[in-house]
């Protein structure tokens, strides 16, 4: 029997499937989070303290998760 393709009911969660054929989810790999966490901090760069306090809580009250 070809282990190739497995029904799968609905409902089930297909990336553990994924996991185990190698898998890494894109927010689990180094790289990627320094590249957004690179992109987010861009606006920022420019800002004095109190204006980085004010970006900050605004972003926090548009519910916007940053990556730390």
């Amino acid at each position: 029997m070809s282990t190739e393709y497995v029904w799968t009911p609905s409902g089930t969660d297909v990336t553990i499937k994924w996991r185990h054929m190698g898998w890494v989810p894109p927010s689990e790999i180094p790289s990627i989070r320094a590249k957004w966490k690179y992109y987010q901090e861009l606006p920022m760069r420019h800002l004095t303290v109190a204006e980085r306090q004010e970006y900050e809580n605004v972003m926090r009250q548009a519910k916007v998760q940053r990556i730390k």
